[in-house]
């Protein structure tokens, strides 16, 4: 009798638990982003439950880094500097042509 005794408390426990967590509902208008951040800034919570939401709604607050170049060149200006990178690169910028004939039926 001791063990199930010891099953209910725990089960008593895990219930009280549940009813403790606080309930979220998405609002009309409100986005799947809003209800991320709602999860993860209620301490009523699971913490596991809140590292989550807030995984999951990080690529969406916080912009990825990169590099973006912003020149203006012309067209001359843009073939002359590949030229010159094929040419560092020492690979030839010749083009190679196939001549297709049509095989009478």
């Amino acid at each position: 009798m001791k063990i199930a005794d010891s099953v209910h408390a725990v089960l008593d426990r895990i219930e009280a638990q549940q009813l403790e967590e606080e309930l979220l509902e998405l609002a009309p208008g409100e986005t799947s982003l809003d209800f991320l951040q709602r999860v993860y800034r209620s301490i009523k919570q699971p913490m596991s439950r809140r590292m989550r939401a807030a995984i999951e709604a990080l690529p969406f607050e916080t912009p990825k880094l990169g590099a973006v170049a912003i020149a203006s060149l012309t067209a001359n200006d843009f073939a002359a500097a590949l030229d010159r990178a094929l040419e560092r690169s020492g690979k030839t910028h010749e083009v190679k042509q196939l001549e297709l004939k049509a095989e009478p039926e």
